[in-house]
């Protein structure tokens, strides 16, 4: 159980690192996120509106429009999504703390030091398959992997999330579960059993 908690808790702790250096230090970020060339301009339309906190989709897919209840409308939405463009917005009213905000630096480690968690018990779980630091090691990463390309990389399948975004996010989070599981396949082990003695 130690062994739990101490491998969850250096791994958030490799993981939190790594994410400062790939989204604040390595200036990556820059790559694959844009500037719009009026930013005031650009939201105060959401201000004037007094819109709340959310996401907002353009066009909106009404819901008599995707179950196709109403004809006129479905028509209208699929020639606007064909036509485009495509807009998703998250949008946040009241603005958001500091990066370097303690708080959020505190929420954000507790969610590494959560999903370490959950990858140390599947690792704890699978040991008696994994008696060798390499084979630990590569688990933690699969699981990784499967997650990414499970989540991430439904993004522009389903809602057309621009592909150089989400491959540079996959990468962040595949190596980010590598450094895990090498933290991880060190720490979490199988028990060393004792050698039997043979009875003369």
């Amino acid at each position: 159980m130690i062994r739990l908690f101490v491998g969850a808790l250096l791994s958030a702790v490799v993981l939190f690192i790594w994410g400062y250096v790939f989204w604040s230090a390595s200036g990556v970020m820059y790559q694959f996120m844009h500037r719009l060339p009026d930013e005031d301009k650009a939201v105060q339309p959401f201000q004037d509106y007094g819109l709340e906190s959310g996401t907002y989709l353009i066009p909106f897919p009404e819901p008599t429009a995707m179950n196709g209840t109403d004809k006129e409308k479905e028509s209208v939405y699929l020639a606007r999504r064909i036509k485009g463009p495509l807009v998703e917005i998250i949008y946040r009213k009241d603005g958001a703390p500091s990066p370097g905000n303690p708080q959020v630096l505190a929420v954000g480690f507790c969610h590494y030091f959560a999903a370490s968690l959950l990858a140390a018990v599947l690792l704890i779980l699978a040991q008696p398959g994994l008696p060798r630091y390499p084979t630990r090691v590569l688990f933690v990463f699969l699981a990784g992997v499967f997650a990414t390309v499970a989540i991430t990389f439904a993004k522009p399948i389903w809602f057309f999330h621009p592909w150089p975004t989400v491959l540079y996010e996959a990468v962040f989070q595949t190596i980010g579960w590598l450094l895990a599981g090498i933290v991880l396949g060190l720490v979490i082990r199988p028990a060393k059993t004792a050698p039997t003695q043979v009875k003369g």
